[in-house]
């Protein structure tokens, strides 16, 4: 198994915005362990009517049910071997971000079952869940496979900011930390995908660029799916 999450739900800041964020206690970091749970409700949150979700889920109830146990259940398996990352406002966790490093590697399907993911099952529909999973590879290949092409190339597998605080210029200032965290530990490039124009349109105009387009069908529904890279 291995779960790349839609960079998701940033929106676009205005300068006003983010001088708004020097009144506040903003800090960034490494998310600790015991945090985890908090990351995963965060991201539930922010991937609630997002169709990355709901065009396999349309339910709100079993989305939201099987978003925050996959979610949670890929943050605890592979924690040990990613650079989660963690945005606080006042304390609180307003943003995640799941950085893998060229040398990542995926934890053993055995890893995932004795993190219990197993109870993925038990949140909704198998068959639905299973046509997700097998979306998510599809939707991350091109990042994992650009990452073939040279030396110190990392993925960014989700970056999450709380709806209660976008808009305020707050996914500017984290993609920009994140961006020097990777540049600190020697990265070139940066890779991810995310599924949404909005989305896309933010990380364009912050220095990404496009280098796979495709869509993704599924019931009658038309996913786009944009693989973006940035030189750092």
């Amino acid at each position: 198994m291995r779960l790349s999450f839609d960079c998701a739900k940033p929106r676009l800041d205005s300068s006003n915005d983010i001088n708004h964020l020097i009144d506040m206690a903003l800090e960034f970091g490494p998310l600790k362990r015991r945090e985890i749970r908090q990351a995963a409700e965060l991201a539930t949150r922010a991937f609630d009517d997002y169709e990355y979700f709901t065009n396999w889920f349309p339910d709100k109830e079993e989305r939201n049910r099987v978003q925050i146990s996959v979610i949670w259940h890929e943050y605890k398996t592979t924690f040990n071997r990613v650079h989660q990352l963690a945005a606080k406002m006042d304390g609180k966790i307003v943003a995640t971000a799941q950085l893998n490093a060229p040398e990542y590697k995926k934890p053993s399907d055995l890893s995932y079952v004795l993190h219990g993911w197993l109870n993925v099952y038990k949140a909704g529909d198998r068959k639905r869940i299973d046509d997700w999973l097998a979306m998510d590879t599809e939707a991350g290949k091109p990042c994992h496979d650009y990452q073939k092409t040279g030396p110190g190339i990392w993925y960014a597998s989700s970056l999450t900011v709380d709806p209660s605080v976008q808009g305020i210029g707050l996914g500017t200032q984290f993609l920009a930390y994140w961006e020097q965290f990777v540049r600190e530990k020697g990265g070139k490039q940066i890779v991810f995908f995310t599924n949404s124009r909005k989305n896309l349109a933010f990380y364009l105009k912050r220095g990404y660029e496009v280098f796979d387009e495709r869509e993704i069908e599924y019931n009658g529904h038309i996913m786009g799916s944009w693989s973006l890279k940035k030189e750092l």
